[in-house]
C-alpha cells in the first residue's frame, strides 16, 4: 500500500497527460484474481500515441476494478471531449467522448455474416470485407 501512496504524484501527472492528448483508445479486458469476492474482475487500460516506439506521447495507464460497469470508463475519463477509440462496448457511450469504433471489431462482424451467408455466393458482405482489406493495405505503407 505504502508503494501506492507514493506513485499516485505519477500516476495522476501521466493520466492528465493522456487526457490531454486529441485521441486515446481504450478497452477493459476480464482478469481472474484470487481471493476476491467475484469471481472476475477487470483491467481497464488507457493508452494514446502511436504503435512506434520512438514517440514521446506514448502512455498507458491501466485502470483495475471489480467490475465492468459503464462507471468505470466514465470516471477515467470525465470530461474527456477529444476521441476516444474503442471497441463498440456501450459504457464509452455514455461519457462526453467523441467516439471512434475499432475497425477490427467491424470487420470480424462482417466475417461472422460472411461464415453465414451462402459459400457460392458474393455480396455486400465480400464488398465490404474487400474495401476493409485495401483500407488495410494503405495502413500497411
Amino acid at each position: 500500500m505504502r508503494s501506492t501512496q507514493l506513485l499516485e504524484p505519477l500516476y495522476i501527472c501521466l493520466k492528465e497527460s493522456l487526457l490531454s492528448e486529441p485521441a486515446i483508445f481504450a478497452d477493459e479486458t476480464p482478469l481472474k484474481v484470487i481471493k476476491v469476492e467475484k469471481t472476475t474482475s477487470y483491467v481497464w487500460v488507457y493508452c494514446c500515441g502511436s504503435d512506434r516506439l520512438s514517440e514521446k506521447t506514448n502512455a498507458f495507464l491501466y485502470d483495475y476494478h471489480n467490475s465492468r460497469a459503464a462507471q468505470c470508463a466514465i470516471d477515467f475519463v470525465d470530461g474527456y471531449q477529444g476521441y476516444l477509440h474503442v471497441d463498440g462496448y456501450k459504457a464509452f457511450e455514455l461519457t462526453e467522448a467523441k467516439l471512434v469504433v475499432c475497425l477490427a471489431h467491424i470487420r470480424r462482424k462482417f466475417v461472422d455474416a460472411k461464415m453465414i451467408q451462402a459459400k457460392s455466393r458474393t455480396g455486400k458482405v465480400d464488398l465490404a470485407l474487400n474495401l476493409i482489406g485495401k483500407l488495410y493495405g494503405v495502413e500497411a505503407n
